[in-house]
C-alpha cells in the first residue's frame, strides 16, 4: 500500500517560552523548515526563525523601472513621430518629460510591489493543510505552534515526532 503524502508535523505548546526554546532547539538540531503559529507577536521567535526575505523589494525596483522606461518610451515615440515644435525646444526635452515619467514609475512600482507580495505569499489562498488538523484551531486563540516540513531534509516521521513530543502538548501529523 501507498504510503500517504505529509504536509508535515505540528507540535502543540502552552506558552511562547516552550515555542521560543523548541524553535532554538529545532535549529540546533538542524532543521530548516520550520514555522511558527502563535496568537500575539512572540518577542525573539522572528530573530530564530530567520525567515527574512528581501525579495519583495525587488518588485518595487522592477515596477519602477519599467514604469520610468514606459513613459520615457511613450513620450519619445510620440515626439519622434508627430514632432512639433514648441517655444524653441528640442524634440526631445526630458524636463518636460518628467512628470509622466514620475508619475508611471511610481504607479508601476506600487504595482508590482502589490503583485508581488501576493505572489511570494502564495494569494489568494483558498485551502491550506493545516486547515485539516483540529488542533491548529486554537493557534489563533491560546496555543503556540510549531510545524516542521516534511520536505525538510532531517525530517523523519519516527525521530521528528518523538523529539517534539518530548515538551509538546501534543503532536498531529499534517496530511498534504
Amino acid at each position: 500500500m501507498a504510503e500517504q503524502s505529509r504536509y508535515g508535523l505540528i507540535a502543540e505548546y502552552a506558552d511562547p517560552g516552550a515555542l521560543v526554546r523548541a524553535v532554538h532547539d529545532a535549529r540546533r538540531l538542524g532543521y530548516r523548515r520550520v514555522e511558527a503559529y502563535t496568537p500575539f507577536p512572540v518577542e525573539g521567535l522572528d530573530d530564530v526563525l530567520d525567515h527574512r526575505s528581501n525579495r519583495a523589494y525587488g518588485f518595487g525596483v522592477a515596477g519602477a523601472v519599467f514604469g520610468a522606461l514606459v513613459g520615457l518610451g511613450m513620450q519619445v515615440y510620440a515626439n519622434l513621430s508627430y514632432p512639433i515644435m514648441v517655444g524653441g525646444l528640442p524634440l526631445i526635452a526630458l524636463q518636460s518629460f518628467a512628470t509622466v515619467t514620475v508619475l508611471l514609475m511610481v504607479g508601476f512600482a506600487t504595482l508590482f510591489s502589490l503583485l508581488g507580495l501576493l505572489w511570494l505569499c502564495r494569494l489568494p489562498l483558498l485551502n491550506h493543510p493545516l486547515h485539516e488538523v483540529q488542533a491548529f484551531e486554537r493557534a489563533t486563540d491560546d496555543r503556540f505552534m510549531l510545524l516542521v516540513h516534511a520536505d525538510d531534509p532531517l525530517f523523519d516521521m519516527v525521530d521528528t515526532s518523538l523529539w517534539l513530543a518530548e515538551a509538546a502538548i501534543s503532536v498531529s501529523e499534517v496530511p498534504a
